[in-house]
């Protein structure tokens, strides 16, 4: 297996068995223990700490939350990867402020997400994510529909 191909392969297990399956210690397997993540709206994280508590919170609200890797590409030390997650929403959902607790709903809802992971040793080091907030929040009726 060639280092691109085994860098694409950490970055599957990081949706497939975090955030499908649960198993937060893949995390600390998969990510340095420095890890720098960074996402919109909020300053860097370090470590993998952020990661369980995203997968934690998304498996509580969503239990049968699942993950499909729908596109990967890998160059030099980067995987950039385009992934869907769902679920059907059984239990209260706490987002970050404003937002607050969101009830459940029963829908079945998707969202997408766009990450790049940055690997170094094997390891992932640094991470730029993307979600659409705007799908879900709109599925959970947390916004309105734009109006055409």
């Amino acid at each position: 297996m060639t280092e691109l191909e085994a860098n694409k392969s950490a970055s599957r297990r990081l949706y497939e068995e975090v955030f499908s399956r649960g198993n937060l210690d893949a995390a600390d397997e998969i990510m340095d223990a420095g890890a720098v993540s960074h996402g919109p709206g909020a300053p860097p994280s370090v470590g993998t700490a952020q990661i369980k508590r995203q997968a934690m919170a998304l498996r509580s609200a969503f239990p049968d939350f699942k993950v499909t890797l729908q596109d990967q590409i890998a160059e030099g030390d980067r995987v950039c990867s385009r992934w869907t997650g769902g679920g059907i929403h059984t239990a209260d959902m706490v987002l970050p402020p404003p937002m607050g607790t969101v009830p459940a709903s029963g829908k079945e809802l998707a969202f997408d997400e766009i990450r790049v992971d940055r690997f170094d040793g094997g390891r992932i080091v640094e991470s730029w994510f993307i979600p659409d907030r705007f799908t879900m929040w709109n599925a959970l009726g947390l916004i309105g529909t734009p109006r055409p």
